[in-house]
């Protein structure tokens, strides 16, 4: 790039040099040349309201009133309380009584069920 402006400059010279009309040599040098770019335009808009309705109102069914009045035997187990179990404590215990039936929490590898037991 150097070697190029010197012969640029010689060549100027030599031009200046030999007899002719005048002339005049205007060198401009260009600048960079800058471009301008607008900021991309950002729409925000709010997300989606979704209104998802409450699920229906499921009401208990009714206890089966045979579990509430036949007496189960001592020991029998069931993975859940029949419906219409009230909690209570007795003696600092907990039991469960299922019309005429008491009822004890147990819990075992498998998980927790109930077993029939004597009224305290």
């Amino acid at each position: 790039m150097r070697t190029r402006r010197l012969v640029v400059a010689a060549l100027a010279l030599a031009l200046l040099a030999v007899p002719r009309e005048a002339r005049a040599w205007v060198v401009v040098r260009a600048a960079p040349v800058v471009v301008v770019r607008p900021a991309p335009v950002v729409v925000v808009t709010p997300a989606p309201v979704v209104v998802v309705p409450a699920p229906p109102v499921q009401v208990a069914p009714a206890p089966d009133p045979s579990l509430l009045t036949t007496k189960l035997p001592i020991n029998t187990t069931m993975w859940a309380l029949p419906p219409g179990c009230n909690a209570m404590t007795v003696g600092g215990q907990a039991y469960y009584q299922c019309g005429v039936n008491w009822m004890k929490q147990y819990t075992s590898g498998n998980g927790t069920y109930y077993g029939v037991v004597p009224p305290p």
